[in-house]
């Protein structure tokens, strides 16, 4: 009764009140309208193909490591309004989580990049179409609560304009987010979401779930493996040209204002790169040093010097309070002009200098080797000699030398000026590349302790290799092969950009870590991509140091060997640029397995507990099924070599040697390998019986051959379909294969009319040779597949023959158009042509005599404006060029263009300049064509895959038919009195 009094009472003061305003307007129910707005999880592994996927984004990391993961916001109706939010990890196996503060997030932003470069398509196997790839990371503000206003974001389109702003009806955003996993988190699962949000929405318009397993080991702050970019002084004065265009490098300090602005961009450089567990040095940066007195050391000030890089080398100018690993040791200005034994005073006092502040072992003196690969005798000798005198003024200080162990030039009694061996401990020796030629001999003394390795990237090896600045793998390879070569430096040539403004195309295979924070309207240099890449690398290589320390070195080695695959070049063997393509792994997959058997390598042995003797056999054997496919040897044609064959009666038979290159990354293999014929188009014979292959040799390269035969009478369009080799490892049965094109075709005589005028009207299909896609030139990811790739366009190419001429036309898609330009000269890149769209054609005639030899090798270049270029190739033991112009070939080439990207084309080719007349008629002809599209960088040929369309090694073969397509090889239409006319057999 007293609730119910209490309830009228309310009542009625509620009414009185009602009485005495207004009512309340009726509640609204808001309707928000469907968005198409989407949010996913990215992968920028590799920057020229980012994938975008419906996955969650999955990560493994230890504590104190840096781990990180890319979203894609796509269909922004309006920026304005929408947010990404952020939400701590939770911890499922307790009541804990990682902070917010453990997040920072970046715009990803796209920066111009120079493609068209046939190193980029030879080791990436992309198109060159291309011209921005994802490079910049500009930090995106996130408030407290860990939203994202993506109204803060840029316009992709205009990277550069502060006062851009991402805008709808289709805006799409990259975002870059690194996850700091602290020291403290406890190992386990961890999981949470990324909402996409938009005003007036309480449940996210897109979700992404985020997964994170924290392994039970955590990350040394020690650097094991120094990764180290050089920036010259002339770039920073390019770069920053208010800073440092006036101002001496010797005189820098942090007390004078006149130096703030300089020293502020240095210290944010330097900060950031040791941020990212890398360093950058300035080699320029130096004391201020006079020689006062003659034949007398020299005074050399300090102060400014140590004013400047104090804090980096004691670790007090960065919040985790880790100092730099390494400085170069200065080098006085003008030092290399004054004589040896000022330049040695000077190296002396500066090592006591460095000892006195306890730097001596993070320094070295550099000795510098301007020439490309590896330095020869007399160089060796030279770099050894200085070296000495370096190592004898200071018993601690240390000499990088770019020579490789085996060229180290010990002192004895014959040349007693060489290294003392009792210093080479404070040697540092580079290691070899990815492509290394075999030491003559291992006779290191001894008792003498090896030099400290060093791998430097700024200088091609034996083979030039093309990446490290497209994708993460790339960069990662450089750390895997520092510990398979126990390498505790990499040393990059410049850490910033080669060009001079952000609209200027840069070097696709530059590794840019930072760019300037004014080419975007920011006061602080702008992280890249690509050194996100490098810290991977480094934490990579402490994987790998972990689990050496922890007693799994033989795990760690055999993965690294076959991670980056080296190949090795023995005595006496001529380099290729070919083996640059079998070195490293393109199989992403393979990349993250290893890393995650690497992890459970680390964890398998926890420092004062027992080996888990169960979880280490099962980790070896998840191991060795991961090492199967990586071992698994590579195959590449080398050679074809085409002949007559007289020996088998009832039939016209062409024979064919095809030489093969096979490269091991495995150990040595044991005998029982064999090479069989496993795939062959009609007409062909073989030999059942597989040919025996002798023991492989880790990283080396094993020619071998195998011999086939071809019915002509058999030839068909199907004679020209792929063709598989298979390698069988004797010990563990697995087929490795070799899929080639290796073309046999007719070239019928002609008879009737025959304009050369581009027009193809005059060719029946009887005379084709070609007709769909050609073979695509090697490249990197495809040949590590062991695939044939063929081309995206359609190729037509005909031949014919008469008495005087030799007749090729071809049908051509895929050109540039006339707005492209057209050189009068050809262009090579890496042996390829380049530079606009052409077609290459190789002719070497086979003659009829016992022997089946061979004639000159004769190159035609045609161009769409009708331009040509023909050369033949001379002995190339007494001409350094063997490709010759010839002028006056009388060979007469038109061309037309029906459309914009179709290209004809007709040639007639005179006997005389093919074939010999004094060396009888041919038989057959070794030929091969190719086209290169400018559009998209896409190089193919009829007879492949080669890796440049002047290979004469490796072509396909005519054979010379009196006749029409079927018909029999005897059938003689009429002789010929022409010497130049071929004979038909």
């Amino acid at each position: 009764m007293m609730r119910s009094a209490i309830a009228l009472t309310l009542c009625a003061i509620a009414a009185a009140a009602s009485s005495c305003a207004p009512p309340p307007p009726p509640r609204q129910t808001t309707t928000l309208e469907p968005t198409p707005a989407t949010l996913h999880a990215v992968d920028l592994s590799d920057s020229m193909q980012p994938i975008a996927s419906d996955r969650p984004v999955s990560l493994t990391a230890a504590r104190n490591e840096w781990t990180s993961f890319a979203l894609q916001v796509s269909e922004i109706p309006q920026a304005d309004g929408y947010w990404v939010r952020f939400h701590e990890p939770q911890f499922e196996s307790a009541n804990a989580a990682i902070p917010l503060s453990a997040f920072e997030t970046y715009e990803v932003l796209p920066m111009p990049v120079d493609l068209d470069r046939a190193g980029f398509v030879r080791h990436t196997g992309l198109s060159t179409a291309s011209r921005n790839l994802p490079r910049a990371l500009l930090p995106a503000a996130v408030d407290p609560t860990g939203a994202l206003n993506l109204h803060t974001l840029r316009d992709p389109a205009r990277p550069t304009d502060p006062s851009s702003r991402l805008s709808g009806p289709h805006g799409q955003a990259l975002l870059w987010v690194d996850l700091h996993v602290p020291p403290t988190a406890g190992a386990g699962d961890y999981g949470t979401t990324v909402d996409l949000m938009r005003a007036g929405d309480p449940k996210p318009v897109a979700s992404v779930p985020l997964h994170l397993t924290i392994y039970d080991f955590t990350l040394p702050d020690e650097r094991h493996l120094n990764i180290i970019g050089q920036i010259g002084w002339d770039r920073l004065k390019q770069l920053y040209a208010d800073e440092f265009e006036a101002v001496r490098p010797r005189l820098i300090n942090r007390t004078d204002p006149r130096y703030a602005g300089t020293v502020t961009i240095l210290d944010q450089l330097v900060t950031l790169a040791q941020r990212h567990r890398t360093a950058v040095v300035i080699p320029n940066l130096q004391p201020t040093v006079k020689w006062d007195q003659p034949g007398q050391p020299p005074t050399i000030d300090w102060r400014d010097f140590d004013s400047l890089i104090r804090p980096w080398m004691q670790g007090t100018g960065f919040a985790d309070h880790i100092p730099l690993s390494y400085w170069p040791l200065p080098e006085a200005e003008l030092l290399e002009r004054y004589d040896r034994k000022s330049q040695l005073d000077y190296w002396s006092q500066a090592a006591v200098h460095f000892d006195q502040n306890d730097w001596l072992n993070h320094t070295a003196v550099s000795l510098a080797k301007i020439t490309p690969g590896r330095a020869g005798t007399e160089e060796s000798i030279d770099l050894s000699a200085q070296a000495a005198e370096i190592l004898a003024v200071h018993p601690r200080i240390r000499v990088m030398l770019p020579l490789e162990e085996d060229q180290v030039q010990l002192a004895g009694a014959n040349n007693p000026k060489l290294i003392d061996p009792a210093t080479t401990s404070r040697l540092l020796s580079s290691c070899p590349s990815l492509v290394f030629a075999t030491p003559p001999k291992d006779d290191w003394p001894p008792g003498v302790a090896h030099p400290e390795h060093w791998l430097r990237t700024d200088l091609p090896g034996i083979v030039p290799y093309a990446g490290a600045g497209g994708s993460e793998r790339d960069v990662r390879l450089w750390a895997w092969l520092a510990f398979l070569r126990r390498a505790h430096f990499i040393q990059w040539d410049s850490a910033v950009p080669a060009v001079a403004s952000p609209t200027e195309p840069a070097d696709p295979g530059q590794l840019v870590w930072f760019y300037p924070g004014k080419w975007f309207g920011l006061a602080e240099p702008v992280a890249t991509v690509q050194l996100k890449w490098l810290r991977r690398a480094q934490q990579d290589y402490e994987y790998l140091w972990l689990a050496q320390e922890r007693g799994e070195i033989i795990n760690a080695m055999q993965m690294a060997r076959l991670i980056t695959k080296p190949v090795e070049i023995a005595p006496g063997q001529l380099p290729d640029p070919t083996y640059s393509l079998m070195s490293g792994t393109t199989d992403v997959k393979a990349w993250t397995d290893a890393h995650e058997l690497l992890a459970r390598s680390v964890l398998l042995r926890q420092p004062e507990k027992p080996v888990d003797t169960e979880a280490q056999r099962a980790l070896y054997i998840q191991t060795l099924q991961w090492a199967r496919p990586q071992e698994r040897p590579l195959l590449m044609g080398r050679t074809a070599d085409w002949s007559w064959d007289d020996s088998k009666k009832g039939g016209d038979w062409i024979k064919l040697r095809l030489g093969m290159n096979i490269y091991n990354a495995s150990d040595d293999t044991p005998g029982g390998n064999v090479l069989h014929w496993a795939e062959l188009p009609t007409g062909w014979e073989i030999h059942p019986q597989p040919m025996q292959i002798p023991l492989l040799k880790t990283y080396h390269v094993l020619s071998a051959t195998m011999d086939a035969r071809f019915d002509a009478l058999r030839t068909t369009t199907a004679s020209r379909q792929t063709m598989e080799i298979d390698f069988v490892d004797g010990f563990t049965k697995v087929a490795s294969p070799l899929k080639m094109v290796l073309p046999v075709a007719a070239s019928a005589r002609r008879e009737g009319r025959l304009s050369i005028d581009g027009s193809l009207e005059d060719w029946d299909p009887v005379y084709s040779v070609q007709d769909g896609p050609m073979v695509v030139m090697l490249n990197r990811p495809t040949l590590q597949r062991q695939d044939v790739q063929m081309a995206s366009t359609s190729s037509k190419v005909f031949t014919g023959w008469a008495d005087e001429n030799f007749y090729l036309a071809f049908a051509l898609e895929g050109i540039a158009g006339e707005s492209h330009r057209t050189q009068n000269f050809v262009t090579y890149k890496d042996r390829r042509a380049w530079g606009e769209d052409l077609c290459e054609v190789m002719i070497q005639p086979v003659y009829g005599d016992a022997s089946n030899t061979l004639g000159s090798v004769l190159h035609i270049i045609c161009k769409p404006n009708g331009a040509q270029w023909v050369e033949r190739k001379v002995d190339p033991r007494v001409n350094r060029n063997p490709w010759q112009p010839v002028e006056g070939s009388g060979i007469r080439y038109a061309a037309t263009t029906p459309t914009g990207m179709k290209w004809n084309g007709e040639l007639a080719i005179p006997w005389k300049v093919i074939a010999d007349p004094n060396r009888g008629s041919p038989v057959l002809i070794r030929f091969n064509f190719v086209q290169h599209r400018t559009a998209t960088g896409e190089s193919a040929s009829w007879c492949g895959p080669i890796d440049f369309g002047r290979d004469d090694s490796l072509m396909g073969a005519l054979y010379l038919r009196n006749g029409s397509e079927g018909a029999g090889v005897n059938d003689i239409v009429r002789s010929s009195d022409s010497p130049y006319a071929p004979r038909i057999p």
